[in-house]
């Protein structure tokens, strides 16, 4: 390329870069040269801004392969990265999923660098509304969510090695966001750390009641009484019936082999009625599980209290992870609704209030003063799971 045709390319883009209404012009004129291989390395930069304006002022009405072809024509630059640049590119992507689900954005985002997030991408917006303050995810957290959709959806058993550590900051970054330690709860999974991912659902578990917490726990358990009670805790928090065919499925499996058929029966139909009022095609393993049902059973009414019965043994399987804290009782008192509380204290003089109803007593009727507890959340809210007397 001679000094002239340089010139005049590098004008075309220094005016639609000042004005962002000739953005398109500019890339018009860098496009071909570029996708021919004869865009010289001194434009890369200026090519890469005038990409960004050219999609800013049209992305809203500029056709979905237009917007693909300017997306990769920047990832193949030689451009400085990370940078407000590479940011703003990124934030344009994400824009862009919203607009077309066919995007492949984790593609993008892995060709894009994950390791090219700033601070700066971290950091959440705040604006004022009419009922306070609202708060926006970052620009890295909206790029991993829809990175671990795209995973999900498509059942990924292969990972970018940048997308563990990208999870690890997440959480510390926000770690009142249990979003992103399910995230990686699952990519343990996915992954085969089978250990590694029952210790980190156990962690959720205890810190938010979600169905799908406890379903995708069970699909892990080995135990088939800790799978069962995982299974009956899913369907217990599950409120939409729609969402609970296949765990009605996992359960039935369950009481099959404990031949509890009227109980599995119940399952069964419960499953077979979802699928049937949807329009829904019942699976092959649905016809199996019904022919190991002996045809003249007849099914229960319901398996809550079935479902209750089996909640007993997760306490000891959420809460044996947890240290035992020693705790001194220090007083009784009835609190501001005339309740009989009780006021106990950890070896470094931390309150921990409960229900008076919840101490001890020995075998000569003598309050218990000193216990082993297990809590939840020992530095905000703290909450006793186990007590027993510290003998």
């Amino acid at each position: 390329m001679d000094n002239t045709e340089y010139s005049l390319l590098k004008n075309l883009a220094d005016t639609g870069i000042k004005d962002h209404s000739k953005a398109r012009e500019a890339y018009e004129a860098l496009y071909p040269v570029w996708k021919e291989g004869n865009l010289p390395v001194r434009l890369n930069n200026s090519f890469a801004w005038v990409i960004y304006y050219h999609v800013r002022h049209e992305q809203a009405t500029m056709p979905s392969l237009e917007m693909r072809q300017a997306l990769a024509a920047y990832l193949s630059l030689d451009n400085e990265r990370p940078s407000r640049l590479h940011s703003r590119i990124l934030l344009m992507a994400t824009r862009f999923k919203a607009r077309d689900a066919e995007f492949k954005f984790g593609k993008f985002f892995e060709m894009w660098g994950m390791d090219n997030l700033t601070d700066e991408d971290w950091q959440q917006d705040k604006k004022e509304g009419r009922e306070g303050t609202v708060t926006f995810v970052s620009v890295a957290e909206h790029a991993i969510r829809l990175y671990a959709k795209e995973l999900h959806e498509a059942r990924a058993k292969e990972f970018n090695p940048d997308f563990e550590p990208l999870l690890v900051k997440a959480i510390k970054q926000y770690p009142t966001q249990s979003l992103y330690k399910y995230y990686l709860a699952r990519l343990y999974a996915a992954t085969g750390r089978k250990a590694k991912a029952v210790k980190a659902y156990k962690k959720l578990a205890l810190i938010t009641g979600q169905s799908y917490i406890w379903s995708d726990l069970a699909a892990l358990l080995t135990d088939p009484v800790q799978r069962k009670a995982a299974l009956c805790k899913a369907l217990l928090l599950q409120r939409d019936v729609n969402k609970t065919g296949r765990l009605h499925l996992g359960l039935a499996q369950l009481l099959i082999k404990e031949n509890k058929f009227p109980e599995a029966a119940c399952e069964l139909r419960q499953y077979r009625d979802i699928y049937t009022r949807n329009g829904w095609h019942l699976s092959d393993y649905y016809q199996r599980l019904r022919q190991s049902v002996p045809a003249d059973t007849q099914p229960v009414r319901d398996n809550r209290s079935l479902y209750q019965a089996s909640l007993a043994v997760l306490d000891n399987f959420l809460y044996s992870d947890l240290p035992e804290v020693p705790l001194t009782l220090t007083t009784e008192f009835k609190d501001r609704r005339g309740n009989m509380s009780a006021r106990l204290v950890t070896p470094d003089n931390k309150a921990i209030f409960l229900p008076a109803s919840r101490l001890l007593t020995d075998a000569q009727g003598v309050r218990v003063r000193h216990y082993l507890a297990r809590i939840v959340n020992p530095d905000d809210r703290p909450k006793v799971v186990t007590l027993r007397p510290n003998t």
